[in-house]
C-alpha cells in the first residue's frame, strides 16, 4: 500500500467534505498472455458482471472527490464494493479518542447504492501516522500494547458491522521495518497472531485478510514463501485466516514475461494452504511519455491478471488501486512534484472517461468463470 503524508491529511477532510453532501456521499475511495480483443472501450456496468458471478469488484475509497456527482455515478454503477480507509491517522487522531465518521458516512453510502465494504487496514507502519503513537509506540509495555490492538481492532470491526464484508488485518508484514512497533513490542509473528485473533473474536461472520506487496515486476517468489509461511503457521495454531491478498502495482517496461505463471503459482499455492485470494490494490503505471502502445500493454495485463483470477474459484475479489488517472494520490517513493495523474495507472482517465484498460476488464469479466 503507498501512503503519503499529503494523503492521509486529504483523508481528515473527508467528513467535512462528506456531510456538506447531504449523504450522498461518503464514498466508496488468466489462463496465461491471452491477447486482448481490438475493440473500441464503450461503457457497460462493470459490477452486473461481478454480481452475477458473485465476485467483489472494487475501487478505493476517495472522499476529497464526492462532490462531483459523476464520481459518485461512476462508483454506483461499476463497483460492487469500495476500500474503506480506516488507518490509525483517520480513526485515532490523538490520545485516547476515536473519529469513527468516515465509517459511519461510507456505511450509509454502501446501503444506499447496494455496495459492501472492505476495511483497510487495521494494523500497519506507525510512520505514516498520527505522530502522537509514532513517538510514544516503541516505549509501550507489551500490554499496554495489547490492549491498545484489542480495543482498535473491537472498535472498528463492532462500528463497521456486517456492511464490512471483510477486513484487511494487517498490512505488508514482510516489508522490513514497516510494521514497527507493533512487531518490536509485541513480536514479529505474536502481533500478526493477535491481531486475527481479535478481528475474529470480533466479529465472527467477516472475512479476515493477511496483505502484501511482492514487487513491481510480478510476484517474487522469496518474498512469497515468507508470506505464506505466515499463514501457515497460523494455520497451525487455529487462528482463522480466510484470505491471501496480493498487490499487483505493476509497471510495463519491467514486467517479467513470467507474471502470469507466477500469480497462477501464488493461487496454487493459497488453495494448497485453504485461504481464498484477492487481489488488493491493482495499478499498471505507465512510464512518461507512453504513447498508444503502453496503454493497449497496460489493457493487456489488466486483461491478464483478472482474467488469471476469474479462472480459479478461489480467486475471490479484484480491486482497483484508485479510480481516474488525475484522482489518485501521490506515491510516497515520487518526488514532491511527481502526479500519478503522469502514470496513467487505472482504467478511466483524468475526466473519468473508460480509457483501453476499462475494455480490457470488461472483457475479461464478460468471459467470466
Amino acid at each position: 500500500m503507498r501512503i503519503c503524508q499529503r494523503s492521509l491529511k486529504r483523508q481528515r477532510v473527508l467528513g467535512s467534505i462528506v456531510m456538506l453532501m447531504s449523504i450522498s456521499g461518503a464514498l466508496f475511495c488468466f489462463a496465461g498472455n491471452t491477447q486482448v480483443k481490438a475493440t473500441a472501450p464503450h461503457v457497460e456496468p462493470l459490477r452486473s458482471f461481478a454480481d452475477k458471478m458473485h465476485f467483489w469488484f472494487g475501487t478505493t475509497i476517495q472522499g476529497l472527490f464526492m462532490g462531483n456527482p459523476k464520481y459518485v455515478q461512476l462508483l454506483a454503477t461499476h463497483f460492487n464494493s469500495g476500500v474503506s480507509m480506516v488507518l490509525l491517522g483517520q480513526t485515532q487522531p490523538s490520545p485516547g479518542s476515536y473519529d469513527l465518521h468516515i465509517i459511519d458516512h461510507e456505511v450509509e453510502f454502501a446501503r444506499q447504492h447496494d455496495l459492501k465494504l472492505f476495511g483497510v487496514n487495521l494494523i500497519y507502519r506507525p510512520a505514516i501516522g498520527p505522530a502522537w503513537f509514532a513517538a510514544s509506540c516503541k516505549t509501550w509495555s507489551k500490554e499496554k500494547m495489547d490492549s491498545f490492538l484489542k480495543d482498535r481492532i473491537y472498535t472498528l470491526l463492532r462500528r463497521g458491522g456486517d456492511t464490512f464484508y471483510g477486513w484487511e488485518v494487517v498490512n505488508e508484514p514482510g516489508v522490513p521495518g514497516h510494521n514497527g512497533c507493533w512487531s518490536k513490542v509485541l513480536g514479529d509473528y505474536d502481533y500478526i497472531a493477535k491481531a486475527f485473533r481479535y478481528a475474529h473474536e470480533a466479529n465472527p461472520n467477516t472475512q479476515l485478510l493477511l496483505n502484501d506487496s511482492f514487487g513491481h515486476d510480478g510476484i517474487e517468489k522469496p518474498r512469497s514463501k515468507e508470506f505464506f509461511d505466515i499463514i501457515r503457521k497460523l494455520k497451525a495454531d487455529k487462528i482463522q485466516i480466510d484470505v491471501a491478498g496480493t498487490e499487483m502495482h505493476l509497471r510495463p517496461e519491467n514486467l517479467r514475461p513470467t507474471y502470469i505463471d507466477e500469480f497462477k503459482s501464488f493461487l496454487a499455492e493459497a488453495r494448497s494452504v485453504g485461504v481464498q485470494v484477492q487481489v488488493t490494490e491493482m495499478d499498471v503505471m505507465l512510464p512518461p511519455g507512453g504513447g498508444p502502445d503502453m496503454l493497449q500493454k497496460q489493457k493487456e495485463i489488466f486483461y491478464n491478471i483478472l482474467h488469471t483470477c476469474l479462472k480459479d474459484s478461489n480467486c475471490t475479489g479484484f480491486t482497483l488501486w484508485g479510480t481516474g488517472d488525475g484522482l489518485r494520490r501521490h506515491n510516497e517513493n515520487d518526488s514532491p512534484d511527481a502526479e500519478f495523474g503522469q502514470q496513467k495507472p487505472g482504467i478511466f482517465d483524468e475526466n473519468l472517461e473508460p480509457k483501453p484498460a476499462f475494455e480490457g476488464i470488461l472483457q475479461a469479466l464478460k468471459e467470466g468463470r
